[in-house]
């Protein structure tokens, strides 16, 4: 290897209000500036591709955003074959799929990142017993995993899907914003000054639950009924939710907002955040709600804890229970004072532990023990 090493991105969905793409997307304006050359392996259409070119980055299509085609497989590996990278990044489970099977030296030079484990809630017991002898099968061609919280390293050694012995935890990492001006989203929603304002975003899936957190609005609204949600998302559940709030009498207090690219407004004007997700990786929303000095309440799964520190930058309960997920949003609503410490106490957090400079210098050095090895 000589001159700039090449780190060749592998990506297989391309827009980047997801996770995994928004990880992506962060490497692209960061790596070059740390010395590394980089391009971009990823499906045709949406905004990475579109960012990735505006960079001056070099861009491979490839059609592996759905199941498994041969002639995407060979598509990777010709872009490989061109590309000649030292490493090859891989996020997610779809595109490390492809990638160690395309890469005729994945052992040796492929990157895996898990953004999250979720291979254990994968439909049916037979299409996770297939998904995950998969993955156990490809483990030894892989150079080097990363995963985004220790929770996952945990959970990934279990289920047999890394080798710990050749893993790194890189947790996500953000931008520490400057605090946005107030009145934007209650001007939007017509929520009063002195109105409590909750905010939850995240896609209407199973994942999120957000089930659970209108059974419990009911009781938030026993205790509070002044308070407002706002719930940002689309997604599949989204008619039923609707259809929920409706049936629980929550018409006039919840409110279904679409995605906006820019949540500074909504951050800004919300008094706590609130996550209800069944399992998580290391989830952007909530290092970002910290960041706008939020106290966080949301469910104890994953890498949650390691982003929320219990009782001082947020308050964590269990999955599926309303009751609680009620019973903290209340006692952060009632107590302003020790909310905005929380919400103080989070900010800081996540420009000590989850910044965007610290991500990109762990992963590169990633790449530097991958090339060197």
């Amino acid at each position: 290897m000589s001159g700039s090493p090449h780190i060749l991105l592998v990506a297989a969905a391309t827009s980047t209000s997801g996770g995994g793409e928004r990880h992506v997307a962060d490497l692209l304006r960061l790596l070059p500036a740390r010395g590394f050359h980089v391009s971009l392996a990823c499906p045709p259409g949406g905004d990475l591709p579109a960012l990735a070119r505006e960079l001056g980055i070099a861009v491979r299509e490839v059609s592996i955003a759905d199941g498994l085609r041969p002639g995407a497989v060979l598509a990777l590996r010709r872009a490989i074959r061109e590309l000649a990278p030292d490493v090859v990044h891989a996020h997610g489970s779809r595109a490390a799929f492809f990638a160690r099977l395309a890469d005729p030296r994945a052992s040796s030079r492929c990157v895996y990142t898990l953004h999250g484990i979720h291979i254990d809630k994968a439909g049916s017991p037979m299409r996770r017993a297939v998904f995950l002898t998969l993955e156990r099968f490809l483990r030894p061609r892989t150079a080097w995993f990363i995963t985004v919280c220790a929770a996952d390293l945990g959970k990934g050694e279990r289920l047999g899907l890394i080798d710990p012995s050749r893993t790194s935890v890189v947790f996500n990492g953000i931008a520490t914003p400057a605090i946005a001006p107030l009145g934007g989203l209650r001007g939007e929603l017509g929520v009063g000054e002195g109105m409590p304002l909750v905010l939850s975003v995240g896609r209407f899936h199973e994942q999120k639950d957000q089930d659970t957190l209108l059974r419990a609005w009911t009781l938030v609204l026993e205790r509070r009924p002044d308070s407002v949600l706002a719930l940002v998302g689309s997604g599949p559940l989204e008619a039923a939710l609707r259809e929920q709030s409706a049936a629980l009498g929550l018409a006039d207090s919840v409110r279904f907002l679409p995605p906006r690219p820019d949540l500074a407004l909504a951050y800004a004007d919300a008094n706590v955040f609130v996550l209800t997700s069944l399992w998580e990786g290391l989830p952007y929303v909530v290092l970002e709600a910290m960041s706008y000095g939020l106290p966080v309440a949301a469910t104890a799964v994953d890498g949650v804890p390691e982003a929320v520190a219990d009782g001082e930058s947020g308050m964590l309960f269990p999955p599926s229970d309303p009751a609680a997920a009620a019973a903290v949003i209340v006692e952060l609503l009632d107590d302003p004072a020790r909310a905005a410490a929380m919400g103080a106490i989070g900010r800081i957090r996540v420009a000590d532990l989850f910044g965007l400079d610290a991500m990109a210098d762990a992963t590169a050095a990633v790449y530097r023990q991958v090339t060197h090895r």
